[in-house]
């Protein structure tokens, strides 16, 4: 990459951060009633099983244990990629770290089927699954997302010259750094302080827009026949226009027939 596009690159290493730590502040001052307006994100993404949910100062975030970790620590893990890398990686984790990030899935994925099982056969599988598990696979699951969702990204929108061909994890400092944000989302959810449910709903529930907007927007970005060909973000303003219009949208028509068809069909969540 260019000195020119490093320097593009720095410029907006930063603002993500403190738009997320406005986003913190102004959530820990809003009332409860207010943050709930996220329980939308949350229904049309998860079940919302109470039992299976986190409750803080008496209120149920908006998401599972399992998908509050999850997508809070992929937005977070992202976020932890621009400040760490401001170079516009374009490739996936190579080996041996590939390996860690594929145990994480598997514990995930382990994890989520033997909760399944319960949930279906309401009978022990292996082990009886505990929420402060779901939560611990959920995050590890969701920096294992971010490690690929940005190489994605940055392959599939900026030209060649502005990117790097370099791996999005080619390190152990940066599995140790995956697991530290892991790590800050399980502590902070199972420290469950009444002051942080409006932070910790909110950011999960970005987490979620967020996942939702990269891939509206990469499509319209594929549409548009535009692919690695994007030098500026300027260039990018109809397709974040058109990924957050689509996503808002694709929420509310969930919510919409997953409603109708718990009336329907009497489906207990």
């Amino acid at each position: 990459m260019s000195t020119t596009a490093q320097q593009r690159t720095s410029e907006l290493t930063w603002w993500p951060i403190y738009a997320v730590l406005i986003v913190i502040a102004v959530a820990a001052l809003l009332p409860a009633r207010l943050i709930h307006a996220f329980d939308l994100v949350g229904y049309a993404v998860c079940h919302r099983i109470p039992e299976r949910s986190f409750i803080i100062a008496g209120s149920q975030l908006p998401l599972c244990a399992r998908d509050t970790g999850m997508f809070s620590a992929a937005l977070l893990g992202v976020l932890s990629f621009i400040v760490v890398q401001p170079l516009r990686v374009n490739q996936f984790p190579t080996r041996p770290y590939l390996f860690v990030l594929a145990g994480f899935f598997l514990a995930w994925a382990f994890d989520g089927l033997n909760s399944y099982l319960l949930l279906a056969r309401g009978e022990v599988f292996l082990y009886m699954p505990q929420n402060w598990l779901r939560l611990v696979t959920g995050a590890l699951m969701g920096v294992t997302l971010s490690s690929f969702v940005v190489p994605l990204f940055n392959s599939a929108v900026w030209r060649p010259d502005l990117s790097a061909a370099q791996p999005s994890v080619a390190a152990w400092r940066d599995i140790a750094r995956l697991l530290a944000v892991a790590g800050s989302v399980i502590g902070l959810v199972l420290w469950q302080p009444a002051f942080l449910y409006g932070p910790i709903a909110v950011i999960s529930s970005l987490g979620v827009i967020f996942l939702l907007v990269v891939v509206n927007m990469l499509l319209v970005v594929l549409l548009m026949r535009k692919e690695a060909r994007i030098a500026r973000w300027s260039e990018l303003t109809l397709p974040i226009v058109a990924g957050v219009f689509f996503t808002f949208t694709e929420i509310m028509l969930i919510v919409i027939a997953r409603a109708a068809l718990t009336e329907a069909l009497g489906l207990p969540f």
